[in-house]
C-alpha cells in the first residue's frame, strides 16, 4: 500500500498539501491534526481515501499510535509532509514559558520524531516536505522562539537531505512568508497586538502549489514570492544587528514598549 502522511492536515497549508497529493493517486493519505471535524472536512474534499488521526503531536502517546499503525499495515510512505506547528507573538515576558516549550515540542521535537519514525517505511525516491519559515534566516525579536524553531527545521532539513542521498529520498524545506492561514488565531494576542506591520500576505494555495512543484523537482528549499525570496537573500548579506533594527522600527516596538520595563 502506497500512502502519504500529512500533519496539520485539518486546515491551512497542510490541508492544501493534502489536496495536491490527491493528484498522485496513492492508495491512501493519512492526515494527522487536532480536530476531528476539520479533518473530516479535508476528507470530504479528496478523492484519495483519507484516514483521520485526531492526535496531539506534543504527546508521546500519539507517536505510539502511529508506530503501531505503521507496524500493522507496513505501508510504503511515498511522501511525508510535516506541516504542524504554531507561533506566538510577544516579548519574552508576555508569553507563558509553557507555551514557548510547547512550541519547541511541536515545531522541532515532533517533526524530528515523526520523520525518524516514518523513514524506515519510505522507499527509495520518496519525498519529505518540512515546513520552516522565512523567519528562520535571521533572529526575529518578539517572535524569538518561533523563529529559532524554524531555523532548526531549515538546518535539520538541509542536512538530512544530504544524508538521504544514497536512498534518493529528497527533503524539501518550505519557508513561507506571511500567509493567510489560521496561524494568526493562535499567534496573535488580541489584547496586545505587538506585530502590526505585514509587508505582504500570501495566499496559502499559491505557496503550496510552488512547494509541491519544488518537492516534485527535489529542491532543498521552497520560497514563494518576490518579497520572501528577496528577504531570504538580503539577510544573508546584511548584518543581523541591522536586520533586527529595521524589523523593530517597522513594528514600532520602541513606541509600544516605552512605558513598559
Amino acid at each position: 500500500m502506497k500512502i502519504a502522511i500529512v500533519t496539520g492536515a485539518s486546515s491551512g497549508m497542510g490541508k492544501e498539501f493534502a489536496k495536491k497529493i490527491d493528484s498522485l493517486k496513492l492508495d491512501a493519505i493519512w492526515g494527522i491534526a487536532l480536530g476531528e471535524e476539520e479533518l473530516n472536512k479535508t476528507k470530504s474534499e479528496l478523492l484519495t481515501p483519507f484516514e483521520c488521526f485526531n492526535l496531539d503531536l506534543t504527546h508521546i502517546e500519539s507517536f505510539k499510535i502511529i508506530d503501531e499503525k505503521l507496524k500493522n499495515e507496513k505501508p510504503e510512505v511515498e511522501m511525508l509532509v510535516n506541516c504542524s506547528g504554531f507561533g506566538k507573538f510577544g516579548r519574552y515576558d508576555e508569553i507563558p514559558t509553557d507555551a514557548l516549550l510547547n512550541m519547541i515540542d511541536l515545531n522541532c521535537k515532533a517533526l524530528v520524531h515523526l520523520t525518524q519514525l516514518i523513514l524506515p517505511y519510505m522507499p527509495n525516491k520518496a519525498r519529505i516536505v518540512q515546513f520552516g519559515s522565512v523567519s528562520a534566516f535571521q533572529p526575529v525579536p518578539w517572535i524569538s522562539v518561533y523563529g529559532a524553531t524554524k531555523a532548526f527545521v531549515v538546518s535539520y532539513s538541509r542536512a538530512l537531505n544530504v544524508e538521504l542521498k544514497p536512498r534518493k529520498i529528497s527533503v524539501t524545506c518550505v519557508c513561507p512568508f506571511w500567509t493567510k492561514t489560521a496561524f494568526f488565531k493562535r499567534a496573535v494576542n488580541a489584547e496586545n497586538q505587538v506585530i502590526t506591520h505585514y509587508s505582504v500576505m500570501y495566499d496559502p494555495q499559491k505557496v503550496v502549489n510552488k512547494a509541491f512543484k519544488d518537492s516534485m523537482n527535489r529542491k532543498e528549499l521552497s520560497i514563494y514570492g518576490f518579497v520572501a525570496s528577496a528577504q531570504a537573500k538580503l539577510v544573508k548579506i546584511l548584518p543581523h544587528k541591522l536586520v533586527m533594527s529595521i524589523w523593530c522600527k517597522q513594528q514600532k516596538f520602541k513606541q509600544k514598549y516605552e512605558n513598559k520595563k
